[in-house]
């Protein structure tokens, strides 16, 4: 085999391997959002477990590896470890941040805590159902994560 086909075959197995590789990719909150003084008790219950969420999500991944961190701590470490650590580092702070927020708001608005256990709990049983879809193979990756941001973003 020549010298040129070889690095052609390196170069599309990388791209190929680079395309099963994944990264961690969550939202990073911003604490004070220009609506918040006006948020219902039900809205604030609504955004701060919202925010617990993807705290879960984020403590969830950094205990979990994949194939895909196999495939990415071969060929892309110690880059990728270090921008998928400053992700979990971002988004923890920053949801941390906004649930501060959202929970000085609702005690100075006197919401119950019942309402926020209320509204946790479903939020939490509607992304078990999507997970649960997911891992039966009853929709993609790609119908997953487009649900879940749904359900986390749109109520």
């Amino acid at each position: 085999m020549s010298q040129g086909k070889v690095i052609l075959s390196l170069a599309v197995s990388a791209v190929l391997l680079q395309g099963c590789a994944g990264s961690a990719n969550h939202e990073v909150m911003t604490a004070y959002n220009a609506s918040d003084e006006s948020l219902s008790c039900e809205q604030l219950s609504y955004e701060q477990a919202r925010a617990q969420t993807v705290i879960n999500q984020v403590n969830e991944d950094k205990d979990d590896v994949s194939g895909a961190d196999i495939v990415d701590g071969i060929f892309w470490f110690p880059f990728n470890l270090i921008a998928k650590n400053m992700n979990y580092e971002d988004a923890l702070e920053a949801a941390n941040a906004r649930i501060a927020r959202l929970d000085s708001l609702r005690n100075s608005n006197n919401c119950s805590d019942e309402q926020m256990a209320e509204v946790e709990k479903g939020l939490e049983a509607k992304l078990t159902e999507l997970k649960d879809l997911r891992d039966k193979d009853l929709i993609s990756e790609e119908e997953y994560k487009k649900a879940r941001k749904d359900v986390l973003f749109n109520g």
